[in-house]
């Protein structure tokens, strides 16, 4: 049969579609607001769980897959908790234990996953392509326009453009997207011999959390690369965008009103955020100040943490949403990127099952939204979680969550447990 699906936005959960589609036989057109591929770089890691990896696996042909893997970090098996002195809380999961080439976690650099994910879609991707607007056609077709004056005709729209979906908007108007008033100051740090040193060993194999007073608490993790991008050839621009050289990452997690004015603080250079991230952990310890005053001050940099809200359903048509379009949450779950990859997994299994004459577009489209937004909102409830109990500044709750640490800690049947439990 003949079938064509058009997608707005070539971010990871679009072009994770496009690859699936593309594997499957189906026809496919990315259109993406961006000039070329490489005009938006971004130069953090991100942390693709085994359920991420088996999604990707299913979409992406195998040398392309082959390719993730072997451009990813070294691999990410602990998840480790501290107090701000940098005392143990608890450590979950083996440093040693041995990387699986699909049910392991995997650290990986977006602008490594981008160039994977772009590999052979020529003449798929159209770059310079901002979407305007959709109407759904007499024939039962949609068309998707653009600010350049274009248009595109397909049988199904997927609105894949992040955040400030415009295909959002349009489908589902009353949808809304909050400010949490938390945000992140963050930067990279040149991971070398002197660094390693300012950390525990589990963070070399994982990531952890350092629980502080007042609120705040601090994200960690190293990213060591095996093979090295071709997108990105260590820009003179610092670190930021480097895709060549090991790192080591923090974000300081809190509320504005803990920092100073915000208008103030989104307007200050690296060097001045530096300075307001040693006084937020004033107390703490010294090795995170050491961290600290060797960051690349080009990568320091603040933004604001926002989050969806649960949506009704809503009457399925032609036209659907994938990935932060529909399900933006804080990272405070690690899971952002990967609740994009299902996504796009899952409405690529229900399109070929359409195609295959196994059910109609309306029911393929129906039973993705309907198990997309179940999972996806369970994902945005555990980040806000996370969120809550890092910015907490109820002292009785610091301690209750410490308390709690140690004790799993402690019990070896407990904490294996919640290793299961936290790093499947």
């Amino acid at each position: 049969m003949s079938f064509h699906v058009l997608i707005a936005g070539g971010g990871i959960g679009g072009l994770t579609l496009a690859q699936g589609l593309r594997k499957a036989g189906i026809s496919v057109a990315v259109y993406e607001r961006d000039r070329a591929k490489d005009d938006r770089l971004q130069g953090y890691r991100i942390h693709i769980s085994p359920k991420g990896c088996a999604a990707l696996h299913e979409c992406l042909p195998e040398e392309l897959y082959d390719r993730f893997v072997a451009t990813s970090g070294k691999p990410n098996t602990t998840l480790g908790f501290y107090d701000s002195d940098f005392s143990e809380l608890l450590a979950i999961g083996d440093p040693d234990a041995p990387e699986h080439y699909i049910d392991s976690f995997k650290s990986v650099s977006r602008i490594s996953l981008r160039e994977v994910l772009l590999s052979d879609l020529e003449g798929i991707v159209h770059y310079g392509k901002t979407f305007t607007r959709y109407e759904q056609r007499p024939d039962g077709g949609v068309r998707a326009y653009f600010d350049d004056g274009t248009h595109a005709d397909g049988d199904l729209l997927v609105g894949a453009e992040g955040v400030n979906s415009r295909v959002r908007g349009q489908l589902l108007p009353g949808a809304e997207r909050v400010d949490t008033g938390a945000l992140s100051l963050s930067a990279k740090v040149p991971l070398d011999d002197e660094t390693r040193g300012l950390l525990p060993r589990q963070l070399f194999a994982g990531s952890g959390f350092v629980f502080g007073p007042q609120g705040k608490a601090v994200f960690l993790a190293a990213h060591e690369f095996r093979t090295r991008s071709s997108v990105a050839k260590a820009p003179s621009g610092g670190l930021l965008l480097d895709d060549t050289a090991d790192y080591i990452m923090w974000n300081i997690v809190t509320t504005w009103d803990k920092l100073g004015d915000r208008t103030e603080l989104e307007g200050m250079d690296g060097a001045a955020l530096q300075q307001v991230a040693f006084r937020a952990l004033e107390g703490w310890s010294p090795r995170l100040h050491d961290l600290i005053a060797r960051s690349d001050l080009g990568s320091v940099s603040v933004f604001p943490l926002k989050s969806s809200t649960p949506v009704k359903p809503w009457p399925t048509t032609n036209v659907t949403l994938i990935g932060d379009a529909i399900h933006n949450m804080p990272p405070t779950a690690g899971v952002g990127a990967n609740t994009a990859i299902l996504d796009a997994r899952l409405l690529c299994a229900n399109l070929v099952d359409h195609v295959n004459g196994r059910r109609t577009l309306l029911d393929a489209v129906h039973a993705y939204e309907a198990e997309m937004t179940d999972y996806a909102f369970k994902a945005v409830a555990l980040a806000m979680r996370n969120l809550r109990m890092g910015v907490s500044a109820s002292p009785v709750q610091r301690f209750l969550t410490k308390t709690m640490f140690r004790f799993f800690n402690a019990v070896p049947p407990l904490k294996r447990q919640m290793s299961a439990s936290m790093m499947k």
